[in-house]
């Protein structure tokens, strides 16, 4: 389904019947790996320092498809959040600088607030909400239902709103659809250029076409770089169009009957030097960092973006110190770089609804987890859900 039709409401207007005056609402819950149902939860009262959102559009980020592949507890999952806020708490308000009917895209972090990494900003290092070292963190997306207030993700009609969500303002004329790719364009900012450190004149080289690479080649056109290249495999191809129309200077298909040969044509288009940034947005295993340590210019960057779950065993250490690479491994955002995408986002100087090929309904979660995935299909770039 195209997203032509959905993207209309502005803040205040709704759908369907307005939160505020239901006990239930309905969610899509993931009760097993990669099986989601239907269900009816109580919409919770809330306290001075918290909210309820309206979902009015919810994005399908390339890390669900892992999760949703996974035996966890059961929980409603989506953290690309865009909707407009009711049942504000007079605290909350005061918190957040935001009152009834804003529109906000939220963070998928629920940070501390006072530790070193989020005086400066660095919410996803914190410890509060770091699922991956501790099991007790809360972040929207992966807490289960089980806990207090239930509504913890974005495939639902509601969503809770906690003391210390991390929201953003959604500019006047962006559309909930659109303003869900904020996070995974944040991403692509974050990584390729507050981190990767592109400057202009740069040559660029992005291994994996999804919604995070088209987010790093964005932020590298923006950054002024001067030879753009994405690879992918051939299931890729309608990823690797939208990065043509989007800037990338060439495209390269790494299996099939005739692949390319990427060290050697990365060499041509560098004169011989390699790329001065390398971002490994695909896998993260032997095969795509050592690809990735031959493709890099000498003293040049490489971004480790993805990162298998399997130890490496047969990656070539020994090449990093001999052409004196550095090797930087990121994860998520800042909040500057979610502001920069939704700048982004805004000036309409993309065609930014290209990737926007998937937007269904509660009852095509399941359908919109797969196709990111390219499980049943030739998979998508961004799927967007909207209750």
């Amino acid at each position: 389904m195209g997203p032509e039709s959905l993207v209309t409401t502005m803040p205040g207007e709704s759908q369907a019947t307005a939160p505020a005056n239901r006990t239930h609402v309905r969610a899509s819950v993931t009760v097993d790996a990669k099986r989601n149902e239907l269900r009816s939860l109580p919409l919770p009262a809330v306290g001075a320092d918290a909210a309820l959102l309206h979902i009015e559009a919810a994005g399908v980020c390339g890390s669900d498809v892992d999760s949703y592949g996974r035996d966890m507890p059961a929980r409603i999952m989506g953290h690309e959040n865009v909707g407009t806020l009711f049942s504000v708490g007079e605290l909350a308000a005061a918190r957040w600088g935001l009152g009834e009917g804003d529109r906000v895209l939220l963070e998928e972090y629920l940070p501390c607030g006072h530790c070193t990494f989020c005086r400066s900003s660095e919410f996803r290092s914190c410890l509060a909400s770091d699922t991956s070292a501790n099991p007790d963190a809360l972040r929207f997306g992966s807490t289960g239902i089980d806990v207090e207030h239930g509504l913890w993700g974005g495939y639902a009609e509601v969503m809770y709103v906690h003391p210390n969500s991390v929201p953003h303002r959604v500019p006047e004329g962006v559309s909930p659809v659109l303003a869900t790719l904020g996070l995974p364009l944040g991403n692509g900012y974050q990584w390729t250029y507050l981190d990767g450190g592109t400057r202009p004149g740069d040559s660029v080289v992005i291994m994996g076409p999804g919604q995070a690479g088209i987010g790093c080649l964005l932020a590298a056109r923006e950054a002024g770089a001067g030879t753009v290249v994405v690879i992918g495999l051939q299931r890729d191809e309608q990823r690797l169009e939208i990065a043509r129309q989007f800037g990338a200077d060439a495209t390269l298909v790494l299996d099939g009957p005739d692949p390319d040969d990427a060290v050697a044509i990365i060499s041509e288009l560098t004169n011989g030097a390699g790329a001065n940034v390398v971002i490994d947005a695909a896998a993260g295993t032997d095969e795509t960092l050592g690809l990735a340590i031959d493709m890099v210019a000498k003293r040049g960057r490489i971004i480790m973006a993805a990162a298998s779950r399997n130890p490496l065993g047969n990656f070539p250490v020994w090449k990093l110190s001999r052409k004196h690479l550095d090797l930087q491994a990121v994860r998520g955002h800042s909040y500057e770089s979610v502001e920069w995408a939704l700048r982004l986002i805004a000036s309409g100087k993309y065609p930014l609804e290209k990737m926007s090929n998937f937007v269904g309904g509660l009852n095509d979660v399941d359908a919109a987890l797969r196709a990111t995935g390219g499980w049943d299909t030739n998979p998508i770039l961004h799927a967007t859900i909207v209750p």
